[in-house]
């Protein structure tokens, strides 16, 4: 059995405007910042075989807050872990999208069509696709059964992931919500099997939590 521990990235300003953010690539603000700091500071204790973490700026920062003096964790950047591709939607606020797509956002709200992508984006089911072949590749990386991994991505993308983990279809990525700088657990066992051991936990994040 390994445990994957699996992060949201930190606070944009773009999260703070309520901002699609996608594929595009703010950096962390100052509350990021602080989130990732707590967070490493939550996991200082727990030994990680490696580390996997999205290209993107607001993750990339994520990661190095939480590893931050911990020389011994390998880490990679993998582009297969970037958010879901909102196309034309990218930096604009949902009631924006609503204003300027009101046909398409409505028929997205309503119908809950995992092949629905927005113009020039990708849909959940291709999320979803993406999803798989990154457990696949986490899978192929293991080199101890019993090792812990860290993995730091996106909202859309944890959704995916979790999705995949526990044999659900695309359709069900939307019963899940992550936090900013959230963790989640999952355990995953040889035979392929996984059970969700902790979810978008934000304890870390409250008053007393000294850094």
């Amino acid at each position: 059995m390994s445990r994957c521990f699996l992060v949201r990235h930190g606070a944009t300003e773009w999260n703070a405007q309520g901002r699609i953010q996608g594929q595009s690539n703010p950096s962390l603000n100052e509350a990021g910042r602080r989130q990732a700091r707590r967070l490493g500071l939550r996991l200082a204790q727990v030994p990680f075989a490696e580390a996997r973490s999205s290209d993107l700026r607001r993750c990339s920062e994520t990661v190095a807050g939480i590893l931050r003096g911990r020389n011994d964790v390998r880490l990679q950047e993998m582009p297969e872990l970037r958010e879901k591709n909102f196309g034309a939607w990218e930096g604009l606020t949902f009631r924006e999208v609503e204003a300027r797509y009101p046909d398409r956002y409505r028929n997205w709200l309503r119908a809950g069509d995992p092949s629905f992508a927005p113009p020039g984006g990708e849909s959940d089911l291709q999320l979803y696709s993406r999803a798989d072949s990154v457990v696949d590749r986490l899978r192929e990386a293991r080199t101890d059964s019993d090792a812990n991994l860290l993995v730091v991505t996106h909202g859309g993308m944890l959704r995916a992931l979790i999705a995949r983990l526990l044999d659900l279809p695309a359709q069900r990525m939307w019963n899940f919500r992550f936090a900013n700088a959230g963790l989640s657990v999952v355990s995953v066992f040889d035979e392929g099997n996984a059970v969700v051991d902790l979810l978008n936990d934000t304890s870390h994040l409250g008053e007393g939590f000294g850094e």
